[in-house]
């Protein structure tokens, strides 16, 4: 690619002043106008996100111990086609990644 503008780039010494604001702007601050932002309406999100990860911490924690258990017991004995499919699976995502890494 060839660049063929010369314009020099202006520097944080060489940059434009700031310009005054327009009339409509300058009545709105007097006015007291601001812009405002709310969160109320995420509190309800958040309180649900920190339910639904207290429940999943338990039942991951629930899982985790009865596959240790199993484990170590000697009867774990994982599903052969759900592994092949897992397996399948990564296999697919990875080709289309480097499909789309050799574009």
């Amino acid at each position: 690619m060839k660049v063929s503008e010369t314009t020099p780039i202006a520097g944080p010494d060489r940059a434009p002043a700031p310009q005054a604001p327009t009339s409509s702007a300058s009545s709105a601050a007097a006015q007291g106008a601001r812009d405002r932002v709310s969160v109320d309406a995420s509190k309800g999100a958040e309180s649900s996100i920190s339910a639904a990860r207290r429940s999943s911490g338990t039942d991951r924690a629930a899982r985790l111990q009865k596959l240790e258990t199993s484990v170590r017991s000697g009867t774990y004995s994982p599903d052969p086609g759900r592994v092949a499919e897992q397996i399948l699976s990564d296999a697919e995502v990875d080709a289309r990644l480097q499909a789309i890494i050799a574009r």
